[in-house]
């Protein structure tokens, strides 16, 4: 170890991570995925021989250049998803010191270099919408097999949650109104929560039903999501952390399997796809398909089903012509 590196005292920035996260997520399993990510500051930290609180503008700009050298668990480089989320993380921590009166190094980065300190990461691939063909096979595979396995996956399809929010679902964010079932998402991405119902939409804004397979599947997933309430009564749906952990394991298993048999190319965030293709598609505003998936800004949607709404525009207005 150098002298430089001697000098840094870990102590208050361990402490101060502690209260950042205990603050700001609610899992367990978003805290550790936090702490994980800003491991390489504390790496970066002790490399320069520097306090937390010592770290300027130019040094924000260094980290961005030796976090691009350096090699993840598999021993190769950091994807540029990786990176932008390590920058973001490592900002939404210095904006919470600057709360408590410690510097922001952040401020006094030009926008322009801001930009520049994020990679460009690949486009998304065009959301994946099954056809009601395909959804009976998943379905009816996935049936008769792990019954955590199909309640999540049931979950994600009727209400396009990521695979963290749905395991994170206790039997008291379930609630039933005015015929409705509802579920209150707490452990979203990027702190933010909110409500979601229950169901594909199934229906074009006249009432007319297009997919008996969709009515089907979204009965199929509120007697579920009861049934496991009832059971369960308080605490989580999928159970302690040990087990949410195993059926983790067993949706990828699962679903690989799946794939392999079926020839369809089935992933858990596809169900969440296919939410927002189908809401689109039923003709559900742009807005309110946002707030379904849980994303801060109808850009985001926009970005990412643009091309599918592109289709259903083109469809809408020939049939007009």
């Amino acid at each position: 170890m150098s002298e430089a590196t001697a000098m840094v005292d870990l102590r208050e920035l361990d402490n101060l991570i502690e209260d950042f996260v205990s603050i700001n997520y609610n899992t367990e399993v978003a805290r550790a995925n936090v702490k994980y990510y800003l491991v390489w500051l504390k790496r970066y930290l002790l490399h320069v021989g520097k306090n937390f609180d010592e770290i300027t503008h130019q040094d924000i700009i260094r980290f961005r250049r030796w976090i691009g050298q350096q090699v993840g668990r598999n021993n190769r480089p950091l994807s540029a998803k990786t990176i932008r989320q390590l920058m973001s993380f490592i900002k939404s921590f210095y904006d919470f010191l600057e709360s408590l009166g410690y510097e922001n190094p952040f401020k006094d980065i030009p926008p322009i270099m801001r930009k520049k300190l994020n990679p460009r990461v690949k486009s998304e691939k065009v959301p994946r919408e099954f056809s009601d063909e395909e959804l009976e096979m998943i379905f009816d595979y996935l049936q008769k097999r792990n019954k955590d396995v199909l309640l999540a996956c049931l979950i994600s399809f009727s209400t396009g949650a990521r695979l963290n929010e749905v395991l994170n679902l206790r039997a008291e964010d379930v609630v039933e109104r005015d015929g409705k079932l509802l579920i209150v998402i707490r452990a979203g991405k990027g702190l933010r929560e909110r409500v979601s119902i229950v169901g594909v939409p199934a229906r074009n804004g006249n009432g007319k039903v297009f997919s008996e397979t969709l009515q089907r599947l979204n009965k199929l997933a509120r007697e579920m999501i009861l049934e496991r309430v009832r059971s369960v009564k308080k605490g989580y749906l999928f159970g302690d952390e040990v087990r949410r952990k195993r059926v983790r394991k067993n949706i990828q298993q699962t679903l690989y399997r799946l794939s392999k048999k079926l020839g369809i190319e089935v992933h858990f965030h596809n169900f969440r796809s296919n939410w927002g293709a189908k809401a689109l598609f039923a003709g559900v505003p742009l807005e309110y398909v946002s707030h379904q998936l849980g994303h801060k800004y109808t850009s985001t949607t926009e970005k990412y089903y643009a091309r599918v709404k592109d289709e259903y525009v083109i469809d809408y207005i020939h049939d007009l012509t």
